[in-house]
Parts: structure tokens; C-alpha cells; sequence
């Protein structure tokens, strides 16, 4: 078994948004980890979109935890 189709596993909820980008950001780690794992790939393009991907997924991340806190402050959670 590869590494992404491990990742698709890792999420046991259900398709909350939440979830999906973890989902993401663990797939897009992986993705980067691999190729930069891998000395026989000099592909620079791969390599630049994966961490690309990998800082997106993060930070589509990061703002979805960060409205939470703002919505549950909001609540008085």
C-alpha cells in the first residue's frame, strides 16, 4: 500500500470540511515527502507544485481552525 492511498484512510468522519482538509494536507505532505525522498527525481516542477500544494493545504487549514475559534468565541464556548 502507498503512502496516498494510506492517507485517504487516515479520516474516519465523515465528509466534513474539517476532515477533508486535513485529508489534504496529509496527502500533500506525503506527495512532498516522497519526492523529496526520492534522489532519482530531478523533477524541479513536481517538486515546486508539491510544496506548493503542501503551504496551500496548510493554510486552507489553518483559517478553517482559526474561523472555528473565532465562531465559538462568538457562542461564549
Amino acid at each position: 500500500m502507498n503512502n496516498l492511498s494510506r492517507a485517504s484512510e487516515l479520516s474516519p468522519h465523515g465528509p466534513l470540511q474539517h476532515d477533508n482538509l486535513e485529508q489534504r494536507l496529509v496527502q500533500a505532505k506525503l506527495v512532498l515527502d516522497d519526492l523529496e525522498r526520492n534522489a532519482s527525481s530531478k523533477d524541479m516542477g513536481a517538486l515546486s507544485a508539491a510544496r506548493v500544494e503542501f503551504a496551500l493545504a496548510a493554510r486552507a487549514l489553518a483559517d478553517e481552525l482559526i474561523a472555528q475559534g473565532k465562531q465559538g468565541r462568538e457562542r461564549g464556548e
